[in-house]
């Protein structure tokens, strides 16, 4: 269980809403809670579209590693939740284009196709693992 000196408030509201911590530091690692493509209302941005979904969860990743003082060149393990395996391949552009912008090598990565994720329009979750800076 996390202690609270360990947790780094991203989106206090979802996160007091869904009881989660966004992001949790623990012996020199940030581990960051599934990301999906909402905005502060809690609404899908792109239904649909897997592209802008990607992109939205980029921009939400990155917002939450600034909040640790981290930025993607940090990021060493993802792993992508996805309803449409084929859709996220023809779509890792976006992802790409994102770790380049930032100068970054990609990181670990695992992709997965599950049936349904918690918001019904999510095309996709990303889960991220990041080292922090000593």
């Amino acid at each position: 269980m996390a202690r609270w000196d360990q947790v780094i408030r991203i989106s206090r509201e979802i996160e007091e809403r869904f009881n989660i911590s966004a992001a949790v530091r623990s012996n020199g690692t940030l581990y960051l809670s599934g990301m999906t493509a909402i905005n502060d209302a809690m609404e899908v941005v792109g239904p649909g579209d897997m592209e802008a979904q990607i992109q939205r969860i980029y921009d939400r990743l990155q917002a939450a590693l600034a909040a640790a003082g981290l930025t993607l060149v940090d990021v060493v393990c993802e792993t992508a939740y996805t309803t449409d395996i084929a859709a996220l391949a023809r779509s890792a552009h976006v992802r790409d284009r994102c770790y380049s912008l930032a100068n970054a090598a990609p990181p670990a990565v695992t992709a997965v196709e599950v049936s349904r994720l918690f918001f019904p329009d999510a095309l996709v979750e990303l889960v991220a693992t990041a080292e922090l800076k000593n």
